[in-house]
């Protein structure tokens, strides 16, 4: 599996790509099982939170958020460092050195997943530069109706948008972004879209009948700085 040169020069052009299929219906099997034991069970994991949660402890909807999948379950393990996930993340970012920021799982319930607002990822994490690129892939169906993926073609480029609180959301900013340039990304389990950290995306409610799993590993280059702190200690990939 590899990127073939349009696939590079949509991804430089617009900020993201589809992968295609990352897994065999085999490994997906796995992964969905290992989800679904580790959101169903009584003790969550100290990572596990509510996107959707407001102010006062109230949410209209769920955006289920576990950060690092991969040292609760073998399954995701296995996935991180496939040398054709490696290989496409080196090429995209245009060196050797990456490391793994972490990875993240990111549940829509059926019939009240919420939203999650338009952002840059780097509203979060204020890389300095800015290289660093995530995979996000659909454990079921993704599709307009459960909640995938949108994207602003050619933000990458603009440089950092201003954030800020995402109304009375604990836990999310917002970026402002035109509607009408948003482009939809579909894609059926086990496949999977690259993104800039810079790109804007947004994933409207799940108001479906069907829920949406999702697994997004972040990328970022060996030299990139967070504040002070360095990616030395991070997971070479």
């Amino acid at each position: 599996m590899s990127l073939s040169a349009r696939q590079i020069e949509q991804f430089d052009r617009d900020g993201f790509v589809v992968a295609g299929p990352v897994v065999s219906p085999h490994e997906l099997e796995a992964l969905r099982a290992a989800y679904d034991r580790i959101f169903a069970a009584t003790e969550k994991p100290s990572s596990y939170r509510n996107l959707g949660e407001r102010e006062g402890g109230q949410s209209v909807g769920a955006v289920l958020q576990i950060i690092d999948m991969y040292a609760l379950d073998d399954a995701f393990k296995q996935q991180l460092f496939k040398s054709d996930i490696t290989g496409m993340v080196q090429t995209l970012m245009h060196t050797a050195d990456v490391r793994l920021y972490h990875d993240q799982a990111l549940f829509k319930p059926a019939l009240h997943g919420d939203e999650v607002p338009w952002h840059q990822d780097n509203g979060y994490w204020k890389f300095k530069p800015a290289n660093a690129i995530s995979l996000w892939m659909a454990l079921d169906d993704a599709d307009e109706e459960n909640g995938c993926m949108r994207f602003v073609p050619g933000s990458h480029k603009a440089g950092e948008a201003g954030h800020q609180r995402a109304g009375e959301y604990i836990a999310q900013i917002k970026a402002d972004a035109d509607e009408s340039l948003a482009v939809p990304v579909p894609l059926p389990a086990g496949s999977a879209v690259f993104h800039h950290c810079q790109t804007l995306h947004n994933t409207q409610p799940n108001r479906s009948m069907r829920q949406r799993r999702a697994w997004v590993r972040h990328f970022v280059a060996g030299d990139v700085m967070q504040g002070d702190q360095s990616m030395e200690g991070r997971l070479k990939v």
